[in-house]
């Protein structure tokens, strides 16, 4: 008994609740110093060494490009070599700068819900957090650590972004470098603080899924605004105004435009509002650190592990399956319940058609952008070379944002258990609602932004990418010989996985490319082309679904 107070004194036994009674159960002691200590011990000299090694590998990958860089950057700005686009410039940052500070805050949050800056690795979290430890004592070096990364990066731009400014002769070195190091190390501060909150409140994020169109729709409508301006469109200088004063990424940018030599009169002001939300971020981030559940940390870093994988397997879908994991399912939606109410046909040959278009009306996000990316596609094709190659690439994305239900039973080919139809049978049936719905909607968009041209090409462009989505979407596993199969091809193999996994949809978007209206030929012969292109490669997603059960 005497040892066992003894040791109970020296870890700092945690007093009992209030209210419960003497002889009631105790919360276990405070180990936090005993683990600390046996941490030390058993890393010792390995910590250190991988401390050296890592920072060795930053100082040189840095001092030997980014260093020359910017050293050649400083060294040529007094002469101004870019002086011809200062006009340009001027006019592009006010919008720019506000979009870009944007952006880093929105992919630092979005990254916040699969992934986040307090990621301490599997081992840490199933071992070291299951003991009566304080949490907060082995979270909060990891949340140091991603700040530190984020505000690196952020000094690191924001010194780029300042000898661009002043090789343009928009100003002086000295203001613009520390107008640009202090905007950007706060907005990277606040950027990870957020993320911080995001992952600790599941009511925040569930505010970012709320507010994500919104966000992407302002993100776009500010990239769109700061390439007018560069184009020597007409600058509306209240929307200039509305958005430098809109949140901290306009505030950055104010002292950055009054060292340019714009417009910004209130910038002090700008500043001390940055500053101010800057430093309430990282409080709140100090605070809510230790409350991170457990369940989010081992689903973030298995998410990580994940993703790692994937990456190395150059497997775009494993990527996405352990981001989506972690993310967890965040409800159904009202418009989801009720597609969810919708009778079953009574033909069986009809099920996979009707589960289609029930997963098209329960996800309205998905489908809404897929016909986003489709009306941008129209409205491209037929104006050019790059231009048809930016539109095969958004109509295959329309393409791949509505074959989801194909590829969850590619993940999973038990979910077609229920059909007594050869699975792929099913397979090729995925096409049917996707090519349906792309070529109601694209019809008309056609034939009102394109005309004639723009409607041959969408009606065999279509059929096409959509097959070329199926052959992606019924890809095995990689195989173990692309990646590391060949002496020959040493430290090829994931390019070689890649292109392997690449070969469906690049097959599409080449025949949707080539069949524009500038490549010769009639509309009804490329149309053909497109058709039977699309038949070879429903032929091939037929063969992959076959190999994906059999015995």
């Amino acid at each position: 008994m005497s040892g066992a107070s003894g040791m109970s004194g020296a870890s700092g036994t945690t007093a009992p609740v209030a209210g419960e009674r003497a002889d009631g159960p105790r919360p276990a002691p405070d180990r936090t110093a005993e683990v600390r200590a046996w941490l030390r011990a058993r890393r010792g000299a390995e910590t250190r060494r991988r401390f050296v090694s890592r920072l060795y590998t930053a100082v040189v990958l840095l001092g030997g490009w980014y260093g020359l860089f910017l050293a050649g950057l400083l060294a040529e700005s007094g002469q101004r070599p870019f002086a011809v686009h200062a006009a340009v410039t001027e006019a592009v940052l006010p919008a720019g700068l506000t979009t870009a500070a944007a952006l880093v805050v929105w992919a630092t949050v979005r990254d916040a819900l699969w992934r986040g800056p307090v990621t301490p690795p599997a081992p840490v979290v199933d071992l070291l957090l299951t003991l009566p430890v304080r949490r907060r004592t082995f979270l909060l070096p990891w949340f140091w650590l991603s700040a530190g990364i984020w505000s690196t990066a952020g000094l690191l731009l924001g010194l780029v972004g300042a000898g661009l400014l002043a090789a343009t002769g928009l100003g002086d070195l000295g203001p613009l470098a520390a107008a640009c190091l202090g905007g950007a190390l706060c907005v990277a501060l606040l950027a990870v603080s957020a993320a911080a909150v995001v992952q600790r409140s599941r009511r925040a994020a569930d505010a970012v899924h709320r507010v994500t169109p919104w966000a992407v729709a302002a993100l776009l409508l500010g990239g769109a605004q700061a390439v007018a301006a560069a184009r020597g469109g007409g600058r509306a200088r209240w929307l200039e105004t509305a958005e430098l004063w809109s949140g901290p990424w306009g505030w950055a940018a104010q002292p950055v435009l009054a060292a340019a030599g714009g417009t910004a009169p209130g910038w002090p002001v700008a500043a001390l509002l940055l500053a101010v939300a800057t430093a309430a971020a990282l409080w709140a981030a100090l605070r809510c650190v230790g409350g991170i559940p457990g369940e989010t940390l081992r689903a973030r870093a298995r998410a990580a592990d994940g993703v790692l994988a994937g990456i190395l397997a150059a497997d775009a879908r494993v990527v996405r399956l352990a981001t989506a994991r972690a993310r967890g399912d965040r409800g159904r939606g009202r418009l989801a319940r009720w597609a969810g109410r919708l009778a079953a046909p009574g033909s069986p040959r009809l099920l996979v058609l009707w589960r289609d278009a029930v997963s098209l009306a329960a996800a309205p996000r998905r489908t809404g952008t897929a016909l986003l990316l489709l009306l941008l596609a129209v409205a491209a094709a037929e104006r050019g070379p790059l231009a048809t190659v930016a539109a095969a690439l958004l109509a295959y994305g329309a393409a791949a944002r509505l074959l989801e239900p194909a590829r969850l039973d590619g993940d999973d080919p038990r979910r077609a258990a229920w059909s007594p139809r050869p699975f792929q049978r099913i397979a090729v049936a995925h096409a049917v609602v996707p090519v349906a719905v792309l070529t109601a909607v694209g019809t008309p968009a056609a034939v009102v932004l394109g005309g004639g041209p723009a409607l041959w090409w969408l009606l065999g462009a279509v059929p096409v990418l959509v097959a070329a989505g199926l052959v992606g979407a019924w890809r095995p596993a990689t195989p173990a010989a692309r990646l590391y199969g060949s002496p020959a091809l040493a430290g090829a193999g994931p390019m070689l996985a890649l292109l392997w996994n690449a070969a469906g949809p690049v097959a599409g978007v080449l025949t949707a490319t080539a069949a524009a209206g500038g490549t010769g030929g009639t509309g009804a012969v490329r149309l053909l082309v497109c058709w039977a292109v699309a038949a070879v490669l429903l032929l091939w997603a037929r063969r992959r679904a076959r190999a994906l059960v059999r015995p």
